[in-house]
């Protein structure tokens, strides 16, 4: 029979297994689930522990729901165990880390608090380079309080929190001076303006930031030199932009009014004179607010660097949001890509929408995309402006909302008799 000593020999010769790179093993492991990485363990004595050592760490919906109860609920006490003997036993960094707090059948909040704050404490001390923390919970009263150990996780380079209350920054915190990324998505911030205030300026590589449906933040005031990428979201009453270069932006606000509309006004007009703005959209109840505010003309200075905008949720039978439609396209001559989406509403007064007479013509836009069209005045006039100043137009894609056949046949008729300036320029009918 072989000796113990020679059949180690053979292992050690011919297990390719053993014998893979790290840079290898790094790869498997972080494209396997949790569950998975652990039992790789078994494969030989070489990586009997290198699934501790994984620098990706996902405790995701896979991870607990393998943890349920005979009544089909979460284990939070045993999910929350095996997560804690991970950290305590992981060796090395922790390069991203994902973690969502399933909802569960009893009150949890402060065990959550407190098992999130022992999880950050721990992983501050690896130089994490991502954290993604989403809570499941479905309504504001379950939301959790973040620790203020996130604030020690000073490497970071991409966070995002998911429903969770956001205190402000201790005194001692200096900043993420790495931080490029940074989504805030349904965050109630017990400090308000104050959190931004105190967190963007101490991000000095900051390159994208995500705001959506934040509580607390009436007041968006964003003094950033190097943000390049741009999503505000929610019911806020003031908008304040000094974003010189800006590439993207999304703009949606959900709220019916708005407290300071001059200023709101004077930031997208900051946009166009002071970034190189490629991208602009502007979504819901916005575009009422800026049109009532004064933008119911072009701008005074021209989005030079624009190449595709978007608008959405515009009641063109407002006149001012018709004219405000018509002065953003008059403020963007070099854009090449445009896309408008109308909320259905009755024409108030037939003869209200006119679209000025002059040479303004847009010589690089091709492709146009126009949803909720109902077969308006407003509607109609719209179109017709942008066929007549569309030297290059080869595509206008439509789609009408909720009309029956004959309506929408006798919309397309309509469209196919407006006169065009571009002799490519076609019609194409969106489905469902």
């Amino acid at each position: 029979m072989a000796s113990s000593e020679s059949l180690e020999s053979v292992e050690t010769n011919n297990d390719l297994i053993s014998l893979m790179p790290l840079i290898v093993t790094d790869k498997i492991l972080k494209h396997l689930p949790l569950k998975i990485a652990a039992k790789t363990s078994i494969l030989s004595r070489t990586w009997r522990r290198i699934w501790l050592s994984c620098p990706y760490l996902k405790f995701d919906e896979d991870f607990w729901d393998g943890l349920h109860k005979a009544d089909s609920t979460t284990d939070w006490q045993k999910g929350s165990r095996i997560i804690s003997n991970i950290l305590c036993h992981h060796i090395g960094c922790v390069h991203s880390f994902h973690l969502e707090l399933k909802p569960s059948n009893a009150d949890l909040r402060f065990d959550k608090m407190v098992s999130l704050s022992q999880w950050l404490s721990l992983l501050s001390r690896t130089c994490p380079r991502k954290i993604a923390l989403i809570n499941c919970a479905e309504e504001w009263s379950s939301l959790v309080i973040m620790p203020s150990y996130i604030f020690h996780c000073t490497e970071l380079m991409k966070l995002k929190l998911m429903r969770f209350v956001l205190n402000a920054p201790p005194f001692d915190f200096k900043g993420f001076p790495f931080l490029k990324r940074l989504e805030l998505l349904c965050i109630k911030f017990n400090n308000g303006i104050d959190m931004l205030w105190s967190l963007i300026p101490k991000c000095p590589c900051l390159v994208s930031l995500r705001l959506e449906n934040c509580l607390g933040m009436d007041i968006v005031d964003i003094d950033a030199p190097s943000l390049k990428m741009l999503v505000i979201s929610g019911k806020f009453g003031s908008l304040r932009l000094k974003l010189p270069r800006l590439l993207c932006v999304l703009l949606y606000s959900t709220k019916s009014e708005m407290s300071d509309t001059e200023t709101a006004v004077a930031s997208i007009n900051s946009l166009a004179s002071s970034s190189e703005l490629q991208c602009l959209v502007i979504e819901g109840n916005l575009s009422k607010l800026l049109a009532g505010g004064g933008i119911n003309k072009s701008l005074p200075v021209a989005f030079n660097h624009l190449q595709k905008l978007r608008l959405t949720g515009l009641i063109l039978t407002d006149t001012d949001v018709f004219r405000f439609t018509l002065g953003m396209i008059q403020s963007c001559p070099f854009m090449k890509n445009l896309e408008i989406s109308m909320t259905s509403t009755t024409d108030a007064v037939q003869d209200k929408y006119e679209y000025p007479i002059n040479d303004y013509k847009l010589g690089r836009l091709r492709t146009v995309k126009i949803m909720g069209i109902t077969g308006s005045n407003a509607e109609l006039k719209l179109i017709e402006y942008v066929l007549a100043i569309s030297l290059v137009l080869e595509n206008l894609f439509f789609k009408c909302e909720k009309l029956d056949a004959a309506s929408e046949l006798k919309v397309l008729r309509q469209l196919i008799r407006l006169p065009r300036a571009s002799a490519k320029a076609q019609f194409i009918c969106l489905g469902e």
